[in-house]
């Protein structure tokens, strides 16, 4: 129960961030925006959701910055999923995969330098 609470916060402040995210996104297809910009934007962020918050996240543990990378972005990833299948509906191919597991791995990596930095200090 205290792990729930404990990523409860990463759950909620992922989702209104992916809201908002979710909404420039929409305003850029109404301004005719490419899609391919559209899609660069999104990946970008995301990434830069991730390790934020994974970083946030490694800051709190004092090891295990893999373990900690991983569970975080599991977790982040299955909500992702989650919104993408009630909101648009899509089905799961390779493209997607390989945008999870780029997304994964950026968790993993900003939990993990956040945990050796602080061992280094």
């Amino acid at each position: 129960m205290n792990k729930i609470i404990y990523y409860s916060k990463y759950i909620f402040i992922f989702v209104i961030l992916e809201l908002f995210i979710s909404f420039i996104a929409s305003l850029l297809n109404l301004l005719n925006v490419n899609s391919g910009i559209t899609s660069i934007i999104l990946l970008l962020s995301n990434i830069i959701i991730f390790g934020i918050l994974s970083y946030k996240n490694g800051r709190t543990v004092k090891k295990d910055g893999i373990k900690q990378g991983l569970i975080l972005g599991i977790i982040l990833i299955i909500i992702m999923y989650l919104l993408r299948i009630l909101l648009f509906n899509n089905n799961f191919n390779v493209s997607i995969l390989i945008y999870y597991l780029i997304l994964l791995i950026t968790s993993t990596l900003s939990s993990i330098i956040v945990v050796n930095k602080k061992s280094d200090e």
